[in-house]
């Protein structure tokens, strides 16, 4: 259908629009409208991937010409991206319908080499990081050139197509997923993933992960192009500063500062090597880093996939090298200092924490640094002495990278939302594992340039509640925030707060009542009794990995997993992310074959992340406890004390907003479309507490009514079952 929306002419691809999609429209085109920000919330199962996609292309393409706009969809996983770009080819067909071949909108799929790359060898590597590094290898320029003098020189017959034919040709109007891209490769001998990355600059969609954006290494590469005008959405944001966090905060644990040492050696023989063989390669490298041209620029215009700095863009020196690093035996030197500092904390027996003024002070003194601030350029040096070298399996190198990443971090943000963690055993086993944990703790900085440089960035999921506090964490001004309820025609979605067991046992995961074998064997009864009445699918979250092993022991030990294996086939989500798909894979099958399935999971693991349990795989969702995280981590711990000082977000609250927006995205799996209905247990007496239960979006709070806020397992199942029967009649009728 065609409308009008405050002047704007929308092209929407269905016979009927929602309220609720009208409403996030008309939001949405204020933010536009404004060049402002947007915080949105709207339900799940009601169409916001194709309402943004309507809008903001309509939008875009009103104004044609030089005026002409680009929409940045930012999606977390590979899934989400190919449901997005699902969605553009209904829109796009739509479109066809009324322009015909004059419709000019072009939509552009790009993930990594991982999900593009089909040459033989190199996409047959199961790591990321080795087949960047394997393409490296086959592309870069002195490689190439090599070819040129010696046939025997291994390149990519792919990128050599696409260096050769590719690179002037434009792909007519459309929507291009990986698959496509994939195939086109295949059909011109051309390497679909340069292929994609050079589309971008003519889409006017572009959908690709959040780290195009967020992570300054990869967003150096691929997205420093955009301009301005560029609208951005950030789907399924509701841990997105989480996401923040990750891409400036750097590990290390032994295994790579071993092999980093041994990295270090293997440098230092090449440095030598190339004294001995051909000294001009260093002396052109010292006498380019004597000039005014700035380390990263040198590197970004070297024309062989450099990655970008660790840090963000305004943090990039634009200055000399110090003289202390100039030559790559001084450079080399400072590094093993570097290491040896680093080794010197991985021998401590107990937690520490401390600032990265005292770590990279420790490293100025030994290493006879004049300033802190040479040890900014680390991360550059370490990229351009690899170049120089012409080293071409950079895999070799990465634990090398990893720290001169962690010193350069530190060195640049000595007083700026970052602090460093050593701790000796893993948190939840007690096993020695030591971690040194470079750990951002300010989720704005990673975000900072985005939301500087583009006029309207939007932040939507269906369980962002509450709106104010992602403003907050991530300091900008929203200039629209939103949350919208769910207009039905009929109660699809029943949520239920469960306090009390049958034997009147009070339900709770805190810690304190996690020994309570009472808690335990309640637990268990629910899920028996739901196994039994629910149909086809359940999909039960408990808070953590260690909750759940505890838990599903005791179930183990009392007789409770061989009564629900009689009811259900039973499916367990572990942390090991194959085994978790295929645990997810399996249930889907049982569902699908008459007996019915039971997930067990984690909240924060993948079954509560992206993945779809609609229709019969998730007639219920049971959530045991309340996922809060675990409180003595240190990093949380620092985290939350910056959040208090610089951001005046106390510490009760947030764990709060990061619970419940954790338990609204494990339930909310329940619920995919309109069509669709469950059950939403909170099986938790803390959920019944006005501090908890209003941090619930607004679309699950509507119909969580009082009188469903305390009830036993009996008169829960009670209110399901009557629930199911009335759904199950009217999806008949």
């Amino acid at each position: 259908m065609r409308f009008d929306l405050d002047g704007l002419e929308v092209f929407f691809p269905y016979e009927s629009v929602y309220p609720e999609q009208l409403e996030y429209m008309r939001e949405l085109k204020k933010a536009l409208d404004a060049g402002g920000h947007a915080v949105l919330e709207m339900p799940s199962g009601t169409g916001k991937t194709i309402t943004l996609l309507s809008l903001i292309t309509s939008y875009i393409l009103s104004a044609r010409g030089a005026n002409a706009r680009k929409l940045v969809y930012c999606t977390r996983t590979v899934e989400e991206m190919q449901k997005v770009l699902y969605e553009m080819r209904i829109l796009s067909a739509y479109r066809r319908e009324y322009f015909g071949s004059a419709d000019e909108l072009l939509c552009v799929g790009l993930a990594s080499r991982r999900h593009l790359c089909i040459h033989e060898t190199v996409s047959n590597l199961s790591e990321g990081y080795d087949i960047d590094s394997a393409c490296r290898a086959l592309t870069a320029p002195w490689i190439r050139d090599s070819a040129i003098q010696n046939t025997d020189v291994e390149v990519c017959s792919f990128f050599e197509g696409y260096e050769n034919e590719g690179k002037e040709a434009i792909l007519k109007a459309g929507v291009y997923d990986l698959a496509e891209f994939r195939q086109h490769g295949t059909d011109r001998g051309w390497c679909p993933y340069f292929f994609a990355r050079r589309m971008l600059t003519f889409a006017n969609v572009i959908v690709y992960s959040y780290h195009y954006l967020l992570d300054p290494k990869v967003a150096a590469l691929v997205s420093r192009d955009l301009n301005r005008d560029a609208i951005v959405v950030f789907d399924e944001a509701h841990n997105i500063d989480n996401v923040c966090i990750e891409s400036l905060s750097v590990n290390i644990d032994e295994s790579i500062l071993g092999r980093s040492r041994a990295c270090l050696g293997r440098l230092a023989r090449a440095v030598e090597r190339s004294k001995a063989e051909d000294a001009s390669r260093l002396r052109e490298e010292y006498e380019r880093i004597m000039t005014s041209v700035p380390l990263a620029t040198m590197n970004a215009a070297a024309g062989s996939e450099m990655r970008g700095p660790p840090v963000l863009p305004e943090d990039v020196l634009h200055e000399a090298v110090p003289t202390e690093i100039r030559r790559a035996e001084n450079f080399l030197a400072v590094v093993q200092v570097v290491i040896n500092v680093l080794k010197s904390r991985m021998q401590l027996n107990s937690s520490v924490e401390e600032s990265p003024t005292r770590f990279v002070e420790e490293i100025v003194r030994d290493g006879n640094l004049e300033d802190k601030k040479d040890l900014r350029f680390t991360s550059d040096r370490l990229t351009s002495l690899l170049k120089t070298l012409e080293v071409s399996d950079w895999s070799e190198y990465r634990p090398l990278q990893i720290v001169s990443d962690f010193v350069t971090v530190a060195a640049t943000y000595l007083q700026n939302g970052f602090t460093i963690i050593f701790e000796p055993f893993d948190s939840y086993t007690g096993d020695c594992k030591p971690i040194l944990q470079l750990a951002c703790l300010d989720a704005s900085l990673a975000i900072r340039p985005v939301m500087n440089k583009f006029r309207t960035v939007v932040i939507t999921s269906g369980t962002i509640s509450p709106l104010d506090f992602y403003p907050r964490m991530l300091s900008f001004r929203a200039a629209v925030a939103a949350s919208f309820n769910m207009s039905l025609d009929r109660k699809c979605v029943c949520p239920l707060v469960i306090t009390h067991g049958g034997d009147q046992t009070v339900l709770s995961s805190k810690f304190q009542d996690r020994s309570n074998p009472a808690v335990a064997r309640n637990y268990g009864d629910a899920l028996l009794r739901f196994a039994e009445r629910v149909p086809d699918g359940l999909v039960v979250f408990f808070p953590s990995y260690a909750y759940m092993s505890d838990i599903v022991s005791f179930w183990q030990d009392n007789g409770v997993l061989n009564e629900l294996q009689e009811r259900k086939l039973v499916f367990v989500e572990t942390q090991d992310p194959a085994e978790a798909s295929l645990a997810i894979a399996n249930f889907r099958k049982g569902c699908d074959s008459g007996r019915g399935a039971v997930l067990l999971s984690v909240a924060r693991g993948k079954a509560a992340e992206g993945i779809d349990f609609d229709g019969h795989y998730g007639r219920c969702v049971i959530l045991f406890g309340v996922p809060f995280q675990y409180t003595e981590s240190k990093t949380l711990r620092a985290r939350m004390e910056y959040l208090r000082k610089n951001y005046q977000v106390r510490e009760d609250d947030f764990l709060v907003f990061d619970a419940m927006r954790q338990a609204a995205q494990c339930v909310g799996r329940v619920i995919r479309n309109k069509k669709d209905y469950g059950v939403m247990v909170f099986a938790d007496r803390r959920f019944s507490k006005h501090n908890l239960k209003s941090k619930l979006p607004k679309w699950i709070g509507q119909f969580l009514t009082d009188q469903n806020l305390d009830l036993q397992t009996a008169t829960a199942l009670a209110v399901a079952r009557k629930f199911l029967l009335e759904m199950s009649q009217a999806e008949g009728q």
